[in-house]
C-alpha cells in the first residue's frame, strides 16, 4: 500500500535527518524485491535501494546493481546466490526480524544479516561484517577502558601488594601524567605521595581495618612535584578476604561541582567493575595446585563453583578444574612468562562443576616482590564456548555447499595446494560434470534440478567413506582429490562412477522422468614437476573433451550431423560406430593410455570415415569391385576428412588419426605410404578395428565371416598390414 503524504516543513526535515542517517551509517542498508516462481518459491531478487555502506561491502556501484534482478549480474554469481536467497525467502514466513550469518564465496567475507518483510514480496536488510572471537575481545577491552575512562573521577585499581594495575585517564590528568606514560606496576603510595610514600603507606595499614572510606578530604602529590587538593575514596573488595585488592577514586575538588552525587555514582561503578567485569577475575600462588587467593563473582558462571569453594583450595583446586591433557602444559608455559616478566596468553579447557568440558581464554601475569621474586599470579579468564561453536558453524558455512552439504570450491581449492605444497604424492584429480543441467533447469525449474544434483551427490557420498575428498566445485560441477591414487586406480574410479551414474534412473518428478549422465575427466598428481594448476586444466580439459564426446550422441549438436551425414551418404551405421568406440576403449585400457588418448582413440572410432561424406554415393555403395579409377576416388577420403578435421577445433586433435587409418605397417598404406611406428598410434589401433568389424559384418559386395576366421585374418597380416604388438593385444582381449 502507498500512502502519500502531504510533508509540512517539519516533515521534511525529519525525512531530511532519515535520509541523511541512511546514506552516512557505517552499517550496510538494502532495501529488496523477492522474485517468486509460480510455485512460490523465491528465485532471485532485485536492489531496489542501497546507501554507500552496503555498496562498499559489495564492491559494487549504484549502477551495477540497482533496479537489476541479482542472477544478471553474472554466471559465475548464481551458484553463490542459492544461500542468500534461500536465507532471504525466510523473511516471508514470519512477521519477526530474521537474523542469519551469511558467507559470500565471492566476496571471501562472512556478514551479520538482520531482514524484515514490508510487503507481500519486499523487504529490507540490515548487513554487517562479522568479527572473530578475538576481535570481540579486544571489543570487550576497549569497552572496559572506555567505561573507566568516561568516569568523570580518578580512578586507580591497586593490588594487595600496593602496586598499580589500573588507572584512567582522568586520574593521570589530575596528577600530571602524560597518557603515554605507564604508570602499571607501580607502587601507588610513591605516585601519590613521593618522598612521603613511606609515612603514608605505615599509617594506610594500619588504618586497613577501617576501609571502606568514602569522600576524605586530603592532597595528592603530582608529577610536578605540586599538591593537589582531592577527595578521596578507597573501596576494599567485599567478601570473606577483603585485603587482596582496592579501588582508590579521587576528585580535584576545585574543578567539580555537584561532588557529592558524583561521588556515589562512582563508587557504584566502582563496585561493578571490581564484581562484574567478564568472566573470572583471579589471583593465585605461584604452585602447581594455582592455589586460588581471590576469584570474582563470575568463577560461579565460568566453572559453577562458588568462590568460597575454590579459594584456598576449600573444596577443589584450580589445577582440578583445568582439563588434564592441559595442566602440564600450562604450568610449562607459564615457567618462561615468570622468568621474563612478560604477559600470559591462552586457550585451554577446563571441566565445570556439572562435568561439561568448556574453553576458556586466560590471560595474565606475574606479580613480584621488591627482590623479584614472583608471588602470585593476576588475570582474568573468558568464557570462549559461544564463541567456539559460532566459529565451528561460521567454518561450516564457508567450507561447506549449502544444497548438498558437501565440501565446497573453497575447501577443494585450499585442499588440493595442501596437499602439493606437504607433497603428499600421488593423489588423483577427478572433476565430474552432470550434462544437460541448462536443459532440466529451464524446462522443469529449479526444484527439479536441485533433485538431478542430490541424486548424483547420493553416489559420491559412497566415495566419502573411502577418505577420498568429495567438493561441489560449481552448479553442475563435482570435484574429487583421491588420496595414495596411481592413474589407473584414478581412472577406474572415474568409469565406476560414470557407470553408477548412467545405471540411476528415476521416474516423474517434478514431471521429468531421467536418467543420470555425466562427463568426467581426470588427471594424476606423481611429482612437482607438473604444477597443480596444470594437473586441474588437464583434468577440466579432459572433462570437457568427454561432454563433446557425450554430446556427440544428442541430434542437436554439429558432430551429430556431421554423422547423420555419414550413415547417410556411405554404408556407416550408428551400430558400426558404437561397436567401434566400445572395442577400441578396451584395447586403449589394455595399452595403459592416457585419458586424452582414450577420448582421442574413442572420437576417432566413430568418425575415422568422416571423409567420405565427399566420396560420390554411387562408388560408396557399389555393390561389386570398384574400378580403378573409382578406387583412386575413394582413397581421398581420408585427405578429405582430414581438412575436415583440421579445421574444426573439436576434431582438430583427431585430424592426424584420421589421415592416416589407411596407413599399412609396412609403408604400403595410403595416402602418404608412412610405415611402422611413424604411423599414429591412434590410427594404428583403429585400422585393426575397422578390419576386424568389417570381416565380421555383412558387406554389399560379400557376406560376413566369423570371429575366428576374422582373428586368423589379422594374425596372418601381422607385421605387413597391421602393428603385430596391437594385434597380439586385440586377439587376446577375446580369450
Amino acid at each position: 500500500m502507498i500512502v502519500r503524504i502531504y510533508e509540512t516543513g517539519e516533515i521534511t526535515v525529519y525525512r531530511n535527518i532519515y535520509e541523511r542517517l541512511f546514506e552516512e551509517s557505517s552499517l550496510g542498508f538494502v532495501h529488496n524485491k523477492m522474485i517468486f516462481d509460480e510455485n512460490h518459491q523465491a528465485i532471485d531478487f532485485i536492489i531496489v535501494n542501497a546507501n554507500q555502506a552496503y555498496l562498499n561491502q559489495m564492491n559494487a556501484t549504484r549502477e551495477q546493481l540497482l533496479s537489476k534482478p541479482i542472477s544478471l549480474l553474472g554466471t559465475n554469481a548464481n551458484h553463490h546466490l542459492e544461500g542468500w536467497i534461500k536465507s532471504y525467502e525466510k523473511v516471508f514466513s514470519t512477521d519477526d526480524t530474521v537474523e542469519f550469518i551469511q558467507y559470500s564465496g565471492l566476496l571471501r567475507k562472512t556478514f551479520f544479516v538482520r531482514a524484515f518483510r514490508i510487503s507481500e514480496d519486499e523487504f529490507v536488510a540490515t548487513i554487517d561484517l562479522y568479527d572473530s572471537y578475538k576481535q570481540a575481545f579486544e571489543q570487550s577491552k576497549i569497552e572496559q577502558n572506555l567505561i573507566l575512562n568516561a568516569i568523570a573521577e580518578g580512578i586507580v585499581v591497586v593490588s594487595k601488594t600496593h602496586e598499580i594495575t589500573h588507572i584512567n585517564q582522568r586520574a593521570n590528568d589530575i596528577l600530571g601524567y602524560d597518557e603515554n606514560l605507564s604508570l602499571l606496576g607501580k607502587n601507588v603510595f610513591s605516585v601519590l605521595f613521593h618522598q612521603e610514600s613511606e609515612d603514608k603507606q605505615a599509617l594506610f595499614t594500619k588504618n586497613i581495618d577501617r576501609l571502606p572510606l568514602y569522600n576524605r578530604m586530603t592532597k595528592l602529590q603530582k608529577n610536578d612535584g605540586s599538591w593537589v587538593e582531592v577527595s578521596v575514596s578507597i573501596l576494599k573488595k567485599t567478601g570473606s578476604y577483603s585485603d587482596i585488592g582496592f579501588v582508590i577514586s579521587f576528585q580535584d575538588i576545585s574543578q567539580l561541582e555537584g561532588l557529592k552525587r558524583e561521588l556515589e555514582l562512582s563508587e557504584h561503578t566502582k563496585k561493578i567493575l571490581v564484581d562484574h567485569l567478564p568472566g573470572m577475575i583471579y589471583r593465585c600462588k605461584v604452585d602447581q595446585q594455582w592455589t586460588m587467593e581471590y576469584v570474582s563473582e563470575g568463577v560461579k558462571i565460568l566453572t559453577g563453583y562458588e568462590p568460597e569453594e575454590i579459594i584456598n583450595n576449600k573444596l577443589v583446586s584450580f589445577n582440578d578444574i583445568i582439563h588434564p591433557n592441559y595442566r602440564e602444559m600450562l604450568f610449562d608455559d607459564w615457567k618462561p612468562i615468570i622468568i621474563d616478566h612478560t604477559n600470559f596468553e591462552k586457550e585451554y579447557m577446563i571441566i565445570t562443576k556439572e562435568g561439561k568440558n568448556k574453553w576458556v581464554y586466560e590471560q595474565g601475569k606475574p606479580i613480584y616482590d621488591e627482590s623479584g621474586k614472583a608471588i602470585a599470579l593476576e588475570g582474568i579468564i573468558i568464557d570462549l564456548n559461544k564463541r567456539r561453536e559460532r566459529d565451528l558453524e561460521i567454518e561450516h558455512m564457508i567450507y561447506h555447499d549449502q544444497l548438498t552439504g558437501l565440501k565446497n570450491r573453497l575447501y577443494f581449492d585450499e585442499t588440493v595446494e595442501k596437499w602439493d605444497q606437504s607433497k603428499s604424492y600421488p593423489f588423483g584429480v577427478m572433476i565430474a560434470n552432470i550434462d544437460n543441467m541448462k536443459t532440466i533447469n529451464d524446462l522443469y525449474g529449479r526444484a527439479a534440478g536441485d533433485q538431478v544434483i542430490l541424486d548424483f551427490v547420493n553416489i559420491l557420498r559412497a566415495y566419502e567413506k573411502k577418505n577420498y575428498i568429495v567438493t561441489r566445485t560449481g552448479g553442475d560441477e563435482f570435484s574429487l582429490i583421491i588420496p595414495n591414487a596411481n592413474s589407473q586406480l584414478t581412472y577406474d574410479t572415474m568409469i565406476e562412477i560414470q557407470d553408477k551414474a548412467k545405471a540411476f534412473k528415476r521416474e516423474d518428478v517434478y514431471g521429468l522422468s531421467y536418467q543420470l549422465s555425466v562427463s568426467c575427466g581426470f588427471e594424476t598428481k606423481t611429482s612437482d614437476e607438473t604444477t597443480i594448476k596444470d594437473i586441474i586444466r588437464s583434468a577440466e580439459d579432459f572433462m570437457h573433451r568427454r561432454k563433446l564426446i557425450a554430446h556427440s550422441r544428442s541430434n542437436r549438436d554439429s558432430l551429430s550431423s556431421i554423422k547423420a551425414t555419414m550413415i547417410a551418404n556411405s554404408q556407416e551405421t550408428q551400430d558400426h560406430m558404437e561397436r567401434m568406440g566400445e572395442i577400441a576403449l578396451k584395447v586403449g585400457i589394455k595399452l595403459g593410455l592416457k585419458q586424452t588418448t582414450m577420448d582421442d582413440l574413442y572420437l576417432l572410432a566413430m568418425l575415422h570415415d568422416i571423409g567420405k561424406i565427399g566420396v560420390p554415393f554411387h562408388i560408396i555403395n557399389k555393390p561389386g569391385p570398384l574400378t580403378e579409377e573409382e578406387w583412386e576416388v575413394m582413397k581421398r577420403h581420408p585427405l578429405i576428412g582430414y581438412q575436415i578435421a583440421i579445421s574444426s577445433v573439436d576434431l582438430k586433435p583427431i585430424a592426424d588419426g584420421i589421415l592416416s587409418h589407411h596407413e599399412r605397417f609396412d609403408g604400403k598404406g595410403y595416402p602418404n605410404k608412412v610405415s611402422g611406428r611413424d604411423i599414429p598410434l591412434i590410427a594404428r589401433i583403429i585400422s585393426i578395428i575397422d578390419a576386424y568389424d568389417a570381416i565380421t559384418q555383412d558387406r554389399p559386395y560379400r557376406p560376413k565371416k566369423s570371429h575366428e576366421a576374422a582373428i586368423e585374418e589379422l594374425k596372418k597380416h601381422a607385421g605387413t598390414q597391421f602393428d603385430p604388438d596391437i594385434v597380439e593385444i586385440f586377439v587376446h582381449l577375446f580369450e
